[in-house]
């Protein structure tokens, strides 16, 4: 395998994969190289593999395709890579030559996550699986089965999911007007999220504007290797969300801000690269905007002790774990405590604990101890698989802790 030089994004991260001065700091940040120890399960290593590969000096074997498989995406390793690296691109274009899924991946990746009606219909079905009694004979399912339908969350009724309304107007004075990407499955998985998000919007005074024509972010696609189907959507995001009269496009979903944001090094041009300036996290365009929103105390005259993990999207891939953080201490009350291992994985990256559940679980174990140590009550974090593995992991642990997305906290308290 070689690489296409005339792909103008591969030529990049091949070009990138060249910078790489074999330093080591990026080993100690890799979750996966503290779990195994395995020099091919660093990204330094792994750089080794896939430059080989990209010319022709090694054949993807199976113990080559498992390493790189292996990988979380989580890219830990580039915000402290003295080259710059851009690990992510090059394992998204070696997957892309690498990866062979089944037609039933591919159709379930191409067709249905992207489909709001499919989703919505999908969810509705797990939700009658949950609620009618049929769970007692869950033990018949294969164990692949078994293992996705213990993790899957509870569904809300139908109209709990009922779809946002395509503009909400701002309360009190107007200060502006911004686009609110909402996502593919967080509609369905964390409708409360969504509605709190334009809600925390609306009361900054900003009007709120969810365009009917945007779709999956793509994130999930990128992972998988189907450069191609993400080009899609990034082109039709980019269409969507081309408002000249909004004044940025704001995620509550950690892995769609990245991947919004990341959208140029897939389409260069266009409407595609503007999108990609524009994205930007719920937490970070409130503090910046100066927004003054007023909370009350989440207990009457108490306090409750809470810690945040960043999710690895904002916290490596956008350099933001503060803004989050900043909007909670305005909360009385409510004490925050730092976690040991924060800036590790959680082991959920998409698909991943789907795909890999052994290893997904080992990556959360030591990071449930530190959750344990903090003493807290609450753990904020703002990504949708995120919230799925920690609210799994800690009820399997036992833990009296509740995993929230802060943006949900925080509209809840409005004064």
């Amino acid at each position: 395998m070689t690489p296409d030089l005339a792909e103008p994004a591969a030529r990049l991260a091949y070009q990138k994969s060249l910078d790489c001065v074999h330093c080591g700091l990026c080993t100690q940040a890799c979750p996966t190289y503290r779990l195994t120890g395995r020099e091919t399960q660093n990204p330094r290593g792994r750089i080794y593999l896939m430059r080989a590969l990209l010319e022709g000096r090694a054949e993807p074997t199976p113990d080559v395709v498992e390493d790189l498989d292996a990988c979380l995406v989580c890219r830990a390793c580039e915000p402290i890579c003295p080259s710059g690296v851009r690990f992510g691109e090059l394992m998204a274009h070696t997957r892309a030559e690498l990866r062979k899924p089944s037609k039933r991946r591919r159709r379930l990746l191409r067709e249905v996550v992207p489909d709001r009606a499919k989703v919505r219909r999908l969810a509705t079905l797990v939700r009658f699986w949950q609620t009618s009694g049929l769970r007692v004979l869950r033990f018949l399912l294969p164990s692949r089965l078994r293992r996705l339908e213990r993790s899957a969350p509870r569904i809300a009724p139908a109209a709990a999911r009922a779809p946002l309304p395509r503009r909400v107007e701002a309360v009190g004075e107007r200060r502006g007007a911004v686009a609110f990407f909402e996502g593919c499955v967080m509609p369905e998985l964390f409708p409360e999220e969504n509605r709190a998000t334009v809600a925390l919007f609306a009361r900054a005074g900003f009007d709120v504007v969810i365009p009917a024509a945007q779709t999956c972010c793509g994130a999930l696609h990128e992972h998988d290797g189907d450069l191609e189907f993400a080009r899609t959507l990034a082109t039709r995001n980019a269409d969507a969300f081309d408002d000249p009269d909004l004044e940025a496009v704001v995620t509550n979903s950690a892995g769609c801000g990245a991947a919004l944001r990341g959208a140029s090094h897939l389409v260069r041009e266009g409407a595609a690269e503007r999108l990609s300036t524009r994205a930007i996290d719920w937490s970070r365009f409130l503090l910046d905007r100066g927004a003054t929103l007023e909370f009350r105390a989440p207990l009457e005259g108490g306090r409750v002790i809470a810690t945040y993990e960043a999710p690895c999207q904002p916290l490596h891939a956008q350099g933001e774990a503060a803004a989050p953080l900043e909007l909670l201490r305005r909360v009385p009350g409510l004490e925050l405590r730092p976690m040991d291992l924060a800036e590790l994985c959680c082991g959920a990256a998409g698909a991943y604990a789907l795909d890999r559940p052994e290893t997904s679980r080992a990556l959360l174990a030591p990071k449930l101890d530190a959750l344990a140590a903090t003493g807290a009550e609450v753990l904020f974090t703002g990504n949708p698989g995120c919230l799925l593995q920690w609210r799994q992991g800690v009820a399997e642990r036992g833990l009296r802790v509740r995993v929230e997305h802060p943006a949900k906290f925080l509209a809840d308290r409005l004064v």
